[in-house]
């Protein structure tokens, strides 16, 4: 991939990965193209996350599947609240 230049590529090719607030990552965690980590998520070490993987998720392996969920929706509702409020004190 040694001078490749802007009329080579596809527009598909370079698409942003977005990490969202309070993520945690793995070592050696791979990330793909295109891919959102949802707020508060947990991505295990080593995973390959190939697709967007929701709020408050904690997911893992090849590919990266969801495990379980960090909090209820209850406790969701709960700590965004909780946060809003210590972010609006700022």
């Amino acid at each position: 991939m040694i001078d490749i230049s802007n009329k080579e590529k596809n527009a598909h090719d370079d698409q942003d990965i977005v990490v969202e607030d309070d993520v945690w990552i793995g070592a050696r965690a791979i990330i793909l193209k295109g891919v959102t980590i949802g707020k508060g998520s947990i991505v295990g070490a080593g995973a390959v996350v190939t697709k967007t993987i929701p709020p408050y998720s904690i997911v893992g392996g090849i590919p990266a599947k969801v495990l379980r969920f960090r909090f209820s929706k209850e406790e969701i509702v709960k700590h965004e609240k909780m946060l809003a409020e210590r972010y609006k004190n700022d």
